[in-house]
């Protein structure tokens, strides 16, 4: 819990401050922050409380039926606030915008962004995979160039894969805030230009297998920049993030059956 912790703490501070959102919503997500950390450590104590019962029914050298019976209240209790326990900590990750994917699937993004530094970058706490616009599209294009397209059909692979198919795939470009010139006519202001990139993205991720259901497209334009613009702007503004987000429990559902579906073969002419 206290490595949780260590994570949620930064990333709230973070979000207070960066976030583009109102005082209340912060004032909400701070009380938020509070009671759950309060309901946490409640939640601890009683689970310190119910190990220590355990380890004393345990080390009984003569166990009555009544104590059998202690023992399997204790470790029930056990089990539920556990789960509790780790129900708090989710909505706490949730609420600070905080992502932990398996271990499998954070491993091997590790990897690819490892042997692709130049061209990505993979940020764990947040499940994101970003990509340099520079070297992804020519400038001022959404045309992606061949080692960017080889790169995104190596994560493609990763994203089609046992451990991420319950994770949507968000698409989310940027710009920095010098104004188009020469390509107004394709892309009237950045910010159109930001969404087309997130859409050339996705183009080719769904050519390389990712389903459509898991797919989703934003733009931001030069709105979120990551460090201050100068006269050219900023190359770090000038991204396209992808991000790994849990997929609702309905729309996943419906996904599964789907692929079921799809996977029963066609009976026989002969049957039909």
């Amino acid at each position: 819990m206290q490595r949780y912790l260590k994570l949620i703490v930064p990333a709230m501070l973070a979000l207070a401050t960066v976030a583009c959102v109102s005082q209340t919503e912060r004032d909400k997500l701070n009380t938020l922050y509070r009671k759950s950390q309060e309901q946490i450590v409640d939640l601890q104590a009683q689970l310190d409380e119910k190990d220590a019962q355990l380890a004393v029914l345990r080390d009984s050298a003569n166990v009555e039926a009544t104590l059998f019976q202690q023992l399997e209240d204790a470790q029930t209790d056990n089990a539920r606030l556990a789960s509790a326990l780790a129900a708090m900590e989710a909505r706490l990750r949730e609420a600070a915008g905080i992502t932990i994917l398996p271990g499998e699937l954070d491993t091997a993004l590790h990897d690819l962004a490892a042997a692709n530094p130049q061209l990505m970058s993979y940020d764990s706490k947040l499940g994101m995979v970003k990509f340099s616009s520079d070297l992804t599209f020519r400038l001022g294009s959404t045309s992606i160039n061949s080692a960017a397209a080889a790169g995104l059909n190596k994560l493609a692979t990763i994203l089609s894969s046992s451990a991420a198919r319950s994770y949507e795939v968000r698409i989310v470009g940027h710009t920095d805030n010098v104004p188009i010139k020469r390509v107004r006519a394709q892309h009237p202001t950045n910010w159109h230009l930001s969404v087309h990139r997130a859409i050339a993205v996705k183009d080719v991720l769904k050519n390389a297998g990712i389903t459509p259901p898991r797919i989703g497209v934003a733009g931001y334009g030069e709105f979120r920049p990551v460090v201050p613009n100068g006269p050219k702007g900023a190359q770090a503004n000038r991204r396209v993030e992808i991000y790994l987000v849990p997929m609702p429990t309905d729309l996943s559902a419906a996904q599964s059956a789907a692929a079921s579906a799809d996977a029963t073969p066609e009976p026989p002419e002969a049957l039909k």
